[in-house]
């Protein structure tokens, strides 16, 4: 991984945490109950816990890629950067409604799995922004893929 990407994720994930934790902490003290009808207390209501469970996920993969030096293959960094965008998207998308009253209907789906899956399985979302630290993972050049070092070697005599 290089130091640019690190430092980039880095500060944008903790970024997020302290914003999560804050408004967690704000509400939690019963300061934000009279404002729920503001829409952006609404959307902090919905994503507030899952982005938190996401940035903590990513903020523990980020730390094992750049202090293990974990290397992935290209197809395996790809596909995973591709399901941990994915899911940020869709944990994104439950938040629509609370900006756009319009769409509520439409992405009450969403909205109800990402609200449901926080409350039941936090490790599920925890998991995927892991999956998403391992999409910035740095590539292994190697031939043998990005386990040979725990392979034994090839010696034929």
């Amino acid at each position: 991984m290089k130091k640019s990407t690190f430092v980039g994720n880095l500060v944008a994930w903790v970024a997020v945490a302290a914003a999560c934790c804050a408004f967690l902490a704000w509400w939690h003290l019963g300061n934000g109950t009279p404002n729920i009808s503001d829409p952006l207390v609404q959307l902090g209501v919905v994503l507030a816990a899952p982005l938190l469970l996401y940035a903590i996920g990513v903020l523990i993969g980020l730390a094992l890629m750049w202090f293990k030096k974990i290397l992935v293959g290209r197809v395996s960094k790809r596909v995973c950067r591709v399901i941990g965008v994915l899911a940020l998207f869709f944990v994104l998308l439950a938040g629509v409604p609370a900006l756009a009253p319009d769409t509520g209907e439409a992405l009450m789906g969403p909205a109800m799995v990402v609200v449901y899956v926080t409350m039941v399985a936090p490790l599920m979302i925890m998991m995927l922004g892991f999956v998403y630290a391992v999409g910035c993972a740095g590539v292994d050049t190697s031939k043998r893929g990005p386990f040979a070092k725990y392979l034994p070697e090839d010696h034929f005599e």
